[in-house]
């Protein structure tokens, strides 16, 4: 009895092992697949490499249906995600922009415009900024909107127009509104525009 246990356990470690293995998910499962392509890979990398690399093309493509039959081990063990996380980062870039009369006095991450700076990156209210940045009918902006407005007004007390904008840029791209929120004197009641 303790024999076929211990090839039960062996095997299903095994089998864990290949699903979750760190950076497999990477490999294109039609990594040297054909001799042709074995071929013009030995004869710029060798035989050691060609060998090396096509036995990691053979685990791929015996860890991608296993993953997907099993479904959910990736993600349990976070391997998928915690290697994607420092490849390239965030495809779209997102920022707040806060403006005053049509002039800019705040921007997520920008080093000239800082008005109020410390609340919107203090660790509570940074979520919130963030989701509304991120979602045009976001739960709460309606109070973080609030609250800039009145903060706005505090500070600036000629302000005809306070103006949240949620900006949006590929990397490296220019940014471009996505959504705002508009609040204008004399009743300072906050509007979407999309």
């Amino acid at each position: 009895m303790k024999t076929p246990k211990a090839i039960i356990i062996t095997a299903v470690y095994l089998v864990l092992l290949i699903v979750a293995a760190p950076g497999l998910s990477f490999l294109k499962p039609g990594l040297l697949r054909t001799d042709k392509a074995k071929a013009t890979y030995r004869a710029e990398h060798g035989v050691l490499a060609t060998t090396l690399v096509s036995a990691a093309g053979n685990l791929r493509r015996t860890q991608k249906p296993l993953a997907k039959a099993l479904g959910g081990f990736q993600p349990i063990f976070r391997v998928r995600q915690s290697w994607h996380l420092y490849r390239d980062g965030p495809s779209t870039i997102r920022r707040m922009e806060i403006r005053v009369d049509g002039v800019p006095v705040y921007r997520t991450m920008d080093d000239h415009l800082r008005w109020a700076e410390p609340i919107f990156r203090n660790r509570r209210i940074r979520p919130m900024a963030e989701t509304l940045v991120k979602k045009p009918r976001a739960k709460n902006r309606a109070g973080l909107g609030r609250y800039i407005v009145a903060r706005a007004r505090a500070d600036f007390p000629a302000a005809q127009v306070v103006e949240i904008r949620s900006l949006w840029s590929k990397r490296g791209g220019e940014p471009k509104t996505h959504h705002r929120m508009v609040a204008s004197a004399p009743e300072w009641t906050l509007e979407d525009d999309q």
